[in-house]
């Protein structure tokens, strides 16, 4: 069985970079005058959601072929990644433990949305 590493590896480090300028972001937000906990958690969600679907999008388009399988890799291992670097930085600077016994439910979730854009790249025609 092949496996396409330049799609996992380019799907994963979009993962982890958009990730990285969602945290980023965040508080930037947040210092621009006092939204709203609603927008914020808008914001929050929306940044998640095109994190995964742009991940798996990339990672099925590189691959050409088993997109569904490659966007499930890669946003169920951008997760479980983002999840370890939360630990790590716990560790690091003392901030409070981030909880992880969601973090199955929340690989099975991205994994599933970054598999129907790794579908929807397999599926477009060529340009």
């Amino acid at each position: 069985m092949y496996v396409h590493r330049k799609a996992l590896f380019w799907g994963t480090g979009t993962f982890v970079s958009l990730y990285f300028i969602h945290l980023l972001l965040l508080p930037v937000l947040v210092g621009t005058g006092r939204p709203s906990n609603s927008f914020l958690y808008g914001v929050h969600q929306a940044l998640g959601l095109a994190t995964c679907l742009l991940a798996g999008f990339v990672a099925g388009r590189l691959a050409g072929e088993k997109g569904f399988w490659y966007g499930l890799a890669v946003a169920a291992l951008g997760t479980a990644l983002s999840a370890l670097a939360a630990v790590l930085w716990s560790w690091a600077t003392g901030a409070r433990f981030p909880f992880l016994a969601t973090l199955p439910f929340w690989m099975v979730v991205n994994g599933f949305l970054g598999a129907f854009a790794g579908l929807v790249a397999t599926l477009r025609p060529e340009d």
